[in-house]
């Protein structure tokens, strides 16, 4: 890329910056009513002329209350979503019925990779974003692929070339006899460069011949997976300002801080250009934005910053030839005629990587969405001088002022329990008579609070519980559609970078592809993400769970509720990490059940009668045996003959037998009669 281009982008960075100057201001604004931050502040929460630099209004040490309401009301929300987001239930929805055949396997890659192997990091990285989200009214959620090495220690063994020579192969027959022939060493460097690269080196020919081994470090992939990130706006992306979808704006940009050691690993895992890495290296602590993380008021940030290096990841959309690419640049904005790397995004996706939360969406403009803190602000300030009047009042009650002759002179009073006050004349001291006490602030402060606790639809006793019902839902159900986008990028790269052989290491046997082409990868599947807020009440839940057994199975008398997909809605509605650890599929536990039963058999035919298994699939087992039985010439002489291995396994087949008669029974129970043609079918 030329240096006019480069430039080009820089200046679009430092323009949307400025063009969004005002949102700065909201920022500071809500960062501090949040964590209750203004100038002349003391640790002892009361006001001093030494803090303040001027006399203190009403008095020296008068109250000056923290009230947390933002605070107190985004943590609740953030724990409401939280909890959401976790226990929510995720279904993948093929788009083509051809789909379906691998619909399982993807929905249980999908579950292992989110409530699994990511579920730290997106624990972490979900509570940031949602802090940022009703901190700053805005979020985002960066859905990156994550590649990182290590170096493991290997060797080559001459003892091991030796015996696969020993076995007929050639080439380790002619490489043995190079590494033991000095004047053959440029053939057998060549040959073990084969092996490994680091090997192909006279030095390894000479370990591997004066002492038969030769150690080499070898570079491995250590983490290959989605990564979630949360980004504050304008500080850790940056995107036009009148941007109202991230996925319709021109451009977007990621912004980092990293360290060297991420930085040259990543000319081996994203191919960054050697040079540049070069440069980056003497930029540390060089950044775009002088005044970066304005509202964190200490010295730490900024001088742990001092060993980072600043690193912009520009995605823009470019119109060339008929059709819309989105390219990829990263770059440094002090190195101004090199990049890092410049390619077509490598996410076949053909989106940004980038899913914005807005708190409300009350106008288009994604920096118009407003956080909590400046919907509280004057009522936190409304409850805090009500606070302050009475602390106030309650010192002056504990304290009041002493009257005291003004002919006295300079008098020195100790007040506390029991101390003494000599007096000239009777009276001639006396206290002044203090405020009476006002309900009326009281009668404020609440007042104040229960409009807070409406506007949110909190769940407090003045509030109908079915409105702070409707208030929860609708916020989850909001929170869950812009989260639904973040699951569908994380599984559309998990198609793109997963092989088939390493999806089949986590759900068994494929049916069908799970790495997919481009084509495929866009638009393959549809998601479906949804969390009921009354299942927060166990009561509630319980009368649903209860009205399931009790009314809808009995009704579905044409079978089409499906009994194991509502086990796990149980279990998972109960305890979700029960729900995703303890039941399997249906057509797992139907395979593990039948596997079983082969073992038990052995058993049986082995001569060791196994315990009569209650409980479980006994259809499945019964149809096991007796196909066992049948399909074996073998074993069905051998159950005409031997009367121990007959009566083994009829005892086994009679158990399986009481085992369905008692379901049906059951079912008689309930309904009253069975099918006409079971009862002709049994004569």
């Amino acid at each position: 890329m030329d240096r006019t281009k480069i430039s080009s982008l820089i200046g679009e960075l430092s323009q949307a910056e400025t063009d969004a100057s005002y949102y700065f201001g909201r920022k500071t604004d809500n960062f501090n009513t949040r964590f209750c931050l203004w100038s002349g502040q003391s640790e002892d929460g009361r006001k001093h002329q030494g803090s303040l630099g001027k006399k203190p209004w009403p008095w020296e040490g008068a109250s000056d209350t923290r009230i947390r309401l933002a605070d107190t009301i985004i943590n609740e929300t953030v724990r409401l979503l939280k909890r959401a987001f976790f226990s929510s239930r995720m279904q993948v929805q093929p788009v083509e019925t051809s789909d379906a055949i691998v619909k399982q396997a993807v929905q249980t890659a999908l579950n292992w990779m989110m409530k699994v192997h990511c579920l730290d990091d997106l624990r972490r990285e979900v509570e940031l974003a949602l802090q940022i989200r009703e901190t700053f009214g805005l979020a985002f959620l960066g859905i990156f692929w994550r590649t990182t090495t290590r170096i493991e220690k290997k060797q080559i063994t001459l003892e091991e070339i030796q015996n696969v020579a020993l076995q007929g192969d050639g080439a380790a027959a002619a490489l043995v006899e190079a590494i033991l022939d000095p004047l053959q060493e440029e053939s057998a460097k060549s040959m073990l460069a084969m092996l490994a690269e680091q090997a192909g080196t006279a030095s390894a020919v000479r370990a591997l011949r004066e002492k038969g081994v030769f150690e080499y470090e070898n570079p491995y992939i250590f983490e290959s997976k989605p990564e979630w990130v949360a980004l504050e706006p304008l500080e850790d992306i940056l995107f036009p300002a009148s941007t109202w979808s991230i996925q319709r704006a021109p451009w977007v940009a990621r912004r980092e801080l990293i360290t060297e050691d991420e930085l040259r690993e990543r000319e081996t895992t994203q191919d960054y250009d050697a040079e540049w890495v070069e440069r980056a290296v003497k930029q540390k602590g060089m950044t775009q934005r002088i005044n970066r993380n304005v509202l964190r008021n200490n010295e730490y940030l900024s001088n742990n910053d001092r060993d980072l290096i600043e690193v912009y990841h520009v995605y823009r959309k470019v119109h060339d030839k008929g059709a819309t690419r989105v390219e990829c640049t990263v770059l440094n904005t002090s190195i101004t005629d090199l990049v890092a790397k410049h390619e077509i995004s490598p996410y076949e996706h053909g989106q940004f990587p980038f899913i914005e939360l807005p708190r409300e969406r009350a106008s288009r403009n994604l920096l118009e969405s407003r956080g909590v803190p400046e919907l509280v602000h004057t009522s936190q300030q409304e409850i805090k001088t009500q606070r302050d009047y009475r602390a106030d009042r309650a010192s002056i009650a504990i304290l009041p002022p002493v009257r005291v002759p003004a002919n006295r002179g300079k008098i020195e009073l100790v007040f506390g329990p029991g101390t003494q006050i000599p007096e000239r004349r009777p009276g001639e001291f006396g206290w002044m008579e203090p405020p009476p006490f006002d309900k009326g602030t009281i009668e404020v402060e609440q007042s104040t609070r229960g409009d807070v606790d409406e506007y949110f639809g909190r769940a407090t006793a003045a509030i109908a519980p079915a409105r702070t019902m409707l208030a929860q839902q609708d916020l989850v159900d909001s929170f869950l559609t812009d989260m639904k986008l973040a699951i569908a990028q994380t599984l559309q790269l998990m198609q793109q970078y997963l092989t088939d052989a390493q999806v089949q290491r986590i759900v068994g046997m494929l049916p069908g592809k799970f790495q997919l082409t481009r084509e495929e990868v866009q638009g393959q599947y549809d998601l479906q993400v949804d969390f009921d807020v009354r299942d927060l009440d166990n009561e509630f839940l319980g009368k649903k769970l209860d009205y399931i057994a009790k009314v809808a199975i009995p009704l579905d008398v044409a079978g089409v509720i499906d009994r194991a997909g509502l086990v796990k809605f149980i279990m998972s509605a109960v305890d979700p990490v029960l729900g995703e650890s303890l039941v399997r599929d249906a057509g797992v536990a139907a395979a593990a059940e039948a596997e079983d039963e082969q073992v038990q058999f052995a058993k049986i035919a082995a001569g060791s009668e196994p315990p009569l298994k209650e409980g479980g699939n006994p259809q499945v087992r019964l149809q096991v045996l007796q196909q066992t039985i049948q399909a074996n010439p073998a074993v069905t002489q051998r159950y005409q003959q031997d009367e121990i291995f007959r009566k083994m396994i009829d005892a086994r087949v009679q158990s399986f037998q009481f085992q369905l008669q008692q379901q049906q029974n059951a079912q008689i129970g309930r309904m009253g009669a069975v099918p006409a043609l079971s009862h002709l079918g049994a004569a």
